[in-house]
């Protein structure tokens, strides 16, 4: 590197005094600095900054004072390995405590309070699964009741299927087949098909106009039952798969917030814990 490169690149004019120097080299030294500077660039040009700087320290003074100049005991390249070797130091003790605390979240989720919470809920999933199997197969009864209003209101179901929404004077709400509105018109009395033991909603059947209408209840429980048999089969399944990876952390929480709230949510609503309970009896 030339004076006049070195001048340059602390921007200071041929003739500057050493202080104007020292004063310009803290600055940029304090600006590349490779632990300051996370700039991939930022290491190369500090070098450059300290060869400057001794070269224009060199250049203003005498010959005699020369001597006075405070040389670093180690050259630029040997500085710059240490840099490098406290940088990987710095980088492994990150990754230890980085596997510490991972281990730390591993050991929670496989034992004590939490694990003990993750099993109850799959425990509870897979009893709720059966009690799904069995309605699947068991045969359905059915229940008399009364369309007491519905709404002219349509909305879009699966299969261009356009739904609004019947009450029944028991209290029950259901999304069915909008052209069924015409049906309870002229009769309101329907009966409702219901699963043995968990009493979920199947069908709701119109005689009206002596002519029998099966109408699909839509947007129930029973309807996306694929999907409730998805969700409680995780819990079971991260019960199995304990491997050290994302994946087993994302399924243990999944578990316990995604599959537990969805199962409390099923089980309070429609009194189907009370159902389950009395193996469908009441």
């Amino acid at each position: 590197m030339t004076g006049s490169e070195c001048y340059k690149l602390f921007g200071l004019n041929p003739g500057a005094s050493e202080e104007e120097i020292r004063k310009k080299y803290r600055v940029l030294a304090k600006k590349h600095h490779p632990d300051v500077n996370k700039d991939e660039k930022s290491t190369k040009r500090f070098l450059e900054i300290q060869e400057a700087y001794e070269f224009l320290l060199q250049d203003i003074l005498r010959p005699e004072e020369v001597d006075e100049v405070k040389v670093p005991e180690t050259s630029l390249e040997e500085d710059y390995a240490a840099y490098r070797s406290h940088a990987a130091e710095q980088y492994r003790a990150r990754k230890l405590k980085e596997e510490k605390e991972l281990q730390a979240m591993y050991e929670r989720l496989q034992s004590g309070p939490t694990f003990l919470f993750h099993r109850i809920i799959a425990v509870a999933c897979i009893i709720v699964l059966v009690a799904l199997l069995l309605d699947l197969f068991l045969p359905h009864h059915i229940e008399k009741s009364v369309i007491e209003s519905y709404s002219t209101d349509v909305y879009q179901s699966m299969n261009d299927n356009l739904v609004s929404l019947a009450k029944t004077q028991s209290g029950d709400r259901f999304f069915l087949n909008a052209f069924s509105n015409r049906y309870f018109d002229t009769n309101p009395f329907v009966d409702i098909e219901r699963t043995n033991i968990l009493h979920q909603a199947v069908h709701v059947i119109s005689d009206a106009k002596d002519l029998k209408q099966i109408i699909p209840i839509h947007f129930s429980f029973y309807w996306a039952q694929a999907v409730l048999f998805f969700f409680f089969l995780i819990p079971s399944v991260f019960l199995w798969y304990r491997k050290k990876d994302a994946f087993f952390i994302m399924g243990s929480y999944f578990s316990r917030y995604g599959s537990g709230i969805l199962l409390l949510y099923f089980l309070m609503t429609e009194g189907r814990w009370y159902h389950l309970l009395t193996l469908g009896f009441y």
